[in-house]
């Protein structure tokens, strides 16, 4: 018997109508235990058609590497399906990896949901 604790990643995920864009709302940590409930989430927004989809990542304590790949394939399932697709946050944690990597360029960032909203619906 061990007295070791091992510590889970924790990750939320809301979605909402907002400015005729569908946001999803994401909050703690996206890693490998928890991307694919992240993903889960994004796939059932973007099933619905919408005209727009915001990634709110303002929420987000810890982005590692599986989020980058996220956001690049959401990205891409977007645009398969003609839906414009903005990423917001202004959140240091998802900044940095977005910025050492070059995936900022591949996206279309905005420090609030409502910025974000406006100019996924204008890329749609």
């Amino acid at each position: 018997m061990s007295d070791q604790i091992e510590a889970v990643a924790e990750v939320t995920t809301a979605v909402e109508s907002r400015g005729g864009a569908l946001v999803v709302h994401v909050a703690g940590e996206v890693d490998m235990d928890t991307c694919d409930d992240v993903r889960a989430t994004i796939v059932e927004a973007l099933a619905t058609d919408p005209a727009a989809l915001v990634l709110d990542l303002d929420g987000v304590t810890v982005f590692g590497s599986i989020g980058l790949s996220l956001l690049i394939e959401v990205r891409h399932r977007a645009e398969a399906r003609r839906i414009g697709f903005a990423v917001a946050t202004d959140r240091r944690a998802v900044l940095r990896p977005l910025t050492e990597t070059g995936v900022i360029d591949l996206l279309v960032l905005r420090a609030d949901v409502d910025e974000a909203a406006a100019a996924a619906l204008a890329a749609a």
